[in-house]
């Protein structure tokens, strides 16, 4: 039987994006008869990837600082013996790879280009990857060139995202999504419930906020939640594909959330919160695919421009439309089968 070993994290700092794309990844490799183990530096989602039947192997050590933690994870490597190891997190090293790849087929998941990674397979899903140019980046560093998995074909979404079937899209906006992320380090969802409540234009609409497992504020927001019925809370959501679905727009923050909105066709406002996320955002909204509100951390007058740009969508049907059409052509939910069938194949062609 081939193996897959994966090396991700996530905490209330960094969020649940690594673990959560690749808990996908190991979803499709499992469905090809691929056994998969998981490997994090403390066990922040250690319940979450066996609740999802894997095996999760906990280093205790600090997910910041990887060069410490590799005698420990070389030694799970070497008792495991993956056929594959993908790395997922920001940071890694160029020593912290190279000793990696010596064990097995190396991947790694980017979307920063911090350095010409010494790995086998580079993967990059994200809308606007082709842009990167990491042709150039390699040939600048005198490192060997990867295979590179690039662009949103690739998008490694949940088996709930695939074949799904569109809903037509509403005259009338009743249902508007709101997402923060897993960890908000910004603490954007509380402002959002406060900015919504108290503008008159937007009373009309229920509001679904998904809390992630990290929100600082969940506290505040279900005592505003009590005062104001509109604002509808949502924590530990099972099949979030029937809770997208069951709204008729959504504001999310620039990260793999957005490609999810793409499955299910959502006409969808976007905000940057990280660095890592600008060149994502820019493109699908280059594309017609979403619109930008900016970026929260810098533009001035952000929040009265979001609330104007969410009355102005709700109340423009065509324009949803338009949206939803672009949405659809963007993903088509069988991302993670594809990466995994590349990286299983011995071949080492660049695809895109």
């Amino acid at each position: 039987m081939k193996k897959i070993l994966f090396r991700a994290d996530g905490n209330a700092q960094i969020g649940a994006g690594h673990i959560m794309r690749c808990l996908s990844l190991g979803m499709a490799a499992r469905e090809l008869g691929i056994l998969c183990k998981y490997v994090t530096a403390d066990d922040s989602f250690s319940g979450t990837i066996k609740e999802y039947g894997f095996e999760c192997e906990i280093l205790h050590t600090d997910y910041y600082d990887m060069e410490q933690e590799l005698n420990k994870c070389l030694e799970v490597i070497q008792k495991f013996q993956p056929d594959v190891i993908l790395a997922d997190g920001y940071y890694v090293t160029h020593s912290y790879l190279t000793e990696l790849k010596k064990y097995a087929k190396l991947a790694y998941i980017d979307d920063i280009k911090s350095f010409a990674y010494p790995v086998d397979v580079l993967i990059n899903y994200n809308s606007g990857a082709m842009e990167m140019n990491y042709p150039k980046l390699y040939q600048d560093s005198k490192t060997e060139l990867p295979q590179l998995i690039l662009g949103e074909h690739f998008v490694p979404l949940r088996q709930e995202f695939q074949n799904l079937k569109q809903k037509p899209v509403k005259s009338k906006v009743t249902d508007i999504l709101f997402s923060a992320g897993g960890a908000d380090p910004e603490r954007i969802a509380l402002r959002f419930a406060r900015e919504v409540v108290h503008n008159e234009q937007l009373s009309g609409y229920k509001f679904h906020l998904v809390l992630g497992a990290f929100e600082p504020d969940v506290e505040e927001i279900k005592k505003l939640a009590e005062k104001h019925t509109q604002i509808c809370i949502h924590q530990n959501v099972k099949k979030m594909s029937e809770l997208m679905q069951q709204c008729d727009m959504a504001v999310s923050a620039a990260g793999s959330t957005l490609y999810e909105l793409c499955a299910c066709g959502m006409p969808t406002i976007t905000y940057v919160l990280a660095d890592n996320q600008k060149l994502g955002e820019s493109s699908l909204c280059g594309k017609g695919v979403m619109k930008s509100a900016g970026d929260v951390r810098t533009k001035t007058g952000f929040w009265d421009d979001l609330m104007e740009m969410m009355y102005l969508l709700a109340e423009n049907c065509e324009e949803r439309q338009k949206m939803r059409e672009s949405a659809v052509r963007t993903v088509d939910g069988m991302g993670a089968e594809h990466i995994i069938k590349n990286l299983m194949s011995s071949e080492g062609k660049d695809v895109s």
